[in-house]
């Protein structure tokens, strides 16, 4: 008789084994995109440090602290959910 506790191990196993394959082949894409884009910024052909990915996070450094209206937690200017309890703290909340 066919005992379940290695069935379980074998099955898990090659689960384990397909799901580092396909981590290997996205993690070496990632590698390849970087070194690209590496090169390509020593060769001029694009610059350092620009927004290619979007604009970065909004300066709020003047805003006052935002109590949320649920918990009455302070939060940090520029969020848009409680850290506390994550109620929406922007208009229309």
């Amino acid at each position: 008789m066919i005992d379940l506790g290695t069935v379980y191990l074998a099955v898990t196993g090659a689960l384990l084994l397909v799901a580092l394959g396909a981590g290997l082949h996205v993690l070496r894409g990632i590698v390849r995109e970087g070194l690209d884009l590496r090169r390509r910024r020593r060769t001029g052909e694009v610059e350092k440090y620009t927004e290619e990915y979007g604009p970065g996070p909004p300066d709020d450094s003047d805003d006052p602290t935002a109590t949320c209206p649920r918990c009455g937690a302070a939060n940090e200017p520029g969020f848009d959910y409680c850290r506390r309890c994550a109620a929406p703290l922007g208009p229309g909340s």
